[in-house]
């Protein structure tokens, strides 16, 4: 194994959401049926973690039906247990706002994490990621708008 990463997930919530101390402390919820990562929060505290409009009005499906939202992306985003790092050197996330009220700012997508090991450990309040040797700690993005049909691939 090259690295793990062990992060604490938030004892008080009811869905597995991380703090990413070393990112503002955004509040993030891990959804392993998630095609790419979300924005919640007011697009000033995106722009605030250096997100630049990449494109805007994209359709997507997959959150409560169809929407529409803006592609940003965060330069040198990283999820860090203070020891080791998984860094996304050019994050894409789309923006959505019928996340108003919600308990987080972001949603990082099971595709982040794409052929690396990860458990979410509800009992123990943890969530831990594994990345093989034969992996990388950078994640590299590929953001797909053929046909309509917005995706975000991870390498």
């Amino acid at each position: 194994m090259k690295s793990e990463l062990f992060l604490g997930l938030d004892s008080t919530a009811d869905r597995p959401i991380i703090e990413l101390k070393n990112m503002s402390n955004i509040l993030s919820l891990i959804d392993t049926g998630a095609r790419f990562p979300v924005w919640t929060s007011d697009v000033k505290s995106l722009e605030a973690l250096g997100g630049k409009l990449f494109k805007k009005g994209v359709s997507y499906s997959g959150i409560g039906g169809d929407t529409k939202g803006d592609i940003y992306r965060i330069p040198g985003f990283s999820i860090s247990d203070g020891i080791h790092y998984l860094i996304y050197p050019d994050l894409p996330v789309v923006t959505n706002s019928d996340f108003e009220n919600a308990p987080f700012q972001m949603i990082l997508s099971a595709t982040m994490f794409h052929n690396l090991e990860y458990t979410i450990n509800d009992k123990h309040h943890s969530f831990i990621i594994r990345v093989p040797d034969d992996e990388s700690e950078v994640r590299n993005a590929i953001v797909n708008l053929d046909d309509g049909d917005f995706q975000v691939l991870f390498t």
